[in-house]
């Protein structure tokens, strides 16, 4: 079963679209990055503490550090915006075969 927009795909589609992809890419290169490139030692600049299991405790900024505990959050946030807006403009919405 496939959906489709009659007529444009609106503006919110492609913008939540967008969003997710984007926080998708950066949950991976986050998680690629911490355990390549982040400090085991705290310094001011690195303050936030990343626990990986069998792994040491690595330091990042504040603000990658909460990033990388809250990012899957704001992910599923966006699927469930995306499927209440898809929901709730249904009647622009055909099913293709």
């Amino acid at each position: 079963m496939r959906l489709q927009f009659k007529g444009e795909t609106p503006v919110w589609a492609q913008i939540l679209t967008g969003l997710l992809l984007a926080n998708i890419a950066l949950q991976i290169a986050t998680a690629y990055w911490i355990p390549r490139g982040a400090p085991i030692h705290p310094d001011p600049a690195h303050s936030y503490a990343i626990h990986y299991r069998g792994g040491p405790i690595y330091f990042v900024q504040p603000w990658l550090g909460t990033y990388s505990d809250y990012g899957l959050y704001a992910g599923i946030a966006l699927v469930i915006l995306f499927f209440l807006l898809l929901w709730l403009n249904r009647d622009k919405v055909e099913r293709l075969r």
